[in-house]
């Protein structure tokens, strides 16, 4: 059996970029952070039974999610949050040490930083799941919430 992360509030860090899975809004696009504490940089990653695993966020409730209607990112959908559970796979990088591939359950793609962008703000995507690539690798840097905090 493959070692899992275990269920707890992270930041989660692109290992090519070095910039944080953030949100800005409820149901709003996922980009990335520099670590300005400015955006809801705290996720809670939980196993299921039935789901895989889920990310939520800690300071807006909503579930990291793509949704496929939603053409504003890609012809192919949006990396966004949502009301809804929706299904990923955390598979471990085999460039990057101690790194993770977040891959959708539903499409077989993984999140990457668009442009492999270091800026503030930069658009997260879905893309063809290749577990090789340092772009695709995520660190799970665990953080205890601080309630009035992001």
């Amino acid at each position: 059996m493959a070692p899992a992360i275990p269920t707890g509030s992270y930041v989660i860090m692109n290992a090519q970029t070095q910039t944080y899975l953030n949100v800005l809004g409820y149901q709003t696009d996922i980009v990335n952070s520099v670590g300005n504490h400015l955006g809801n940089d705290i996720w809670n990653v939980a196993s299921t039974e039935a789901c895989g695993t889920t990310i939520q966020s800690y300071g807006t409730g909503a579930f990291l999610t793509f949704d496929q209607a939603n053409k504003a990112d890609t012809p192919n959908g949006s990396v966004v949050t949502g009301n809804s559970i929706h299904p990923w796979v955390l598979q471990q990088n085999s460039v990057v040490p101690y790194a993770w591939n977040i891959t959708d359950m539903v499409t077989g793609n993984a999140l990457v930083v668009q442009g492999n962008s270091v800026a503030n703000g930069a658009q997260v995507l879905e893309e063809c799941d290749t577990i090789n690539q340092r772009c695709q690798a995520w660190f799970f840097i665990a953080k205890e919430p601080i309630p009035g905090t992001n």
